[in-house]
């Protein structure tokens, strides 16, 4: 199912599974999907389990729950297990399948076809985080971290209730250290803004890719400009968002002469081994897996007060 397009690092490129759950077509991005399966036979339930989850399965060795897309995403929804397929996707170092009427295919897109939802179906609540338009239809993009964590809390983000509260590392006071968010999902980042102002950080934040490089290029082309370092210190991103991904943006940053001096942490669902290598190939200076929000202040402590 991977494309060359996954060997690259930073051509702001995607490919999505194209599948339909329910009456609405959606996507998930390639590189969260381990594979694509029929219904299994063997979906054993599981007593007491959140309503959406239909039951549990042995895929060669590993233990993988199944959700019903349709149940958690509209309240109801039956499998007809003859035709349905599911979607075996991994990420947040976890595996996971959704359980969907049928499969599309694979389309391959730039970020810039990929837009943010209007307000009023987004937010905190919302489980559609960007949408695709193509000429003949609509593709939804859904939150897949948030709806995973909404059926079961204690594998998603959590706020980190341990974040230290000195202010001050190695005599450097945290206050006087501004760190840049760029994350789509409102979930994700009120609770990375919240553990990094918890910690005495300031924080401005960011939607998407192309909004922080905008902002970026408004502070260089200032008359008054004199470094990037007066206006910010650390650079935290996501991979996966609208109008460009977190590779592009910082790929961009480590291509500017004023800016690639910034460090800049990727903070993604989808951190492996290969994607590692490709934060590096981009210029990143680190890179950590979402879930475990505990060590990203200590992350942030070792660039922006060493």
């Amino acid at each position: 199912m991977k494309s060359n397009i996954l060997l690259e690092s930073g051509t702001n490129e995607l490919e999505i599974v194209e599948f339909i759950s329910g009456k609405n077509t959606y996507g998930i991005n390639v590189a969260k999907v381990r594979e694509i399966i029929r219904y299994p036979d063997a979906v054993i339930p599981v007593p007491d389990a959140h309503p959406s989850i239909e039951g549990i399965v042995d895929l060669r060795g590993k233990i993988v729950p199944i959700i019903n897309l349709k149940k958690h995403l509209e309240g109801s929804g039956e499998i007809d297990t003859s035709s349905a397929y599911v979607i075996v996707s991994e990420f947040n170092m976890s595996m996971v399948g959704f359980c969907v009427n049928s499969v599309e295919g694979i389309q391959r897109l730039s970020w810039k076809q990929i837009e943010p939802p209007t307000g009023m179906i987004s937010g905190d609540s919302g489980s559609v985080v960007s949408i695709v338009k193509l000429e003949d239809r609509m593709i939804l993009l859904l939150d897949f971290e948030k709806i995973t964590a909404n059926i079961s809390p204690e594998t998603g983000m959590q706020e980190d209730r341990s974040a230290k509260v000195d202010k001050n590392v190695h005599g450097v006071d945290r206050a006087s250290k501004t760190v840049y968010v760029v994350e789509d999902s409102n979930y994700i980042k009120k609770i990375i803004v919240n553990n990094l102002e918890k910690a005495g950080y300031n924080v401005r934040t960011a939607s998407d890719g192309q909004a922080a490089w905008d902002y970026l290029n408004e502070l260089l082309n200032r008359d008054d400009f004199h470094s990037i370092d007066d206006h910010l210190n650390i650079i935290i991103s996501d991979i996966e968002m609208p109008q460009m991904d977190g590779m592009h943006l910082i790929k961009n940053i480590k291509n500017n002469e004023k800016l690639r001096h910034i460090p800049c942490i990727v903070f993604s669902s989808l951190i492996s081994e290969e994607m590692s290598i490709k934060c590096k190939a981009v210029g990143a200076d680190a890179q950590i897996s979402k879930p475990e929000i505990s060590q990203l202040v200590g992350l942030v402590d070792s660039f922006a007060c060493p």
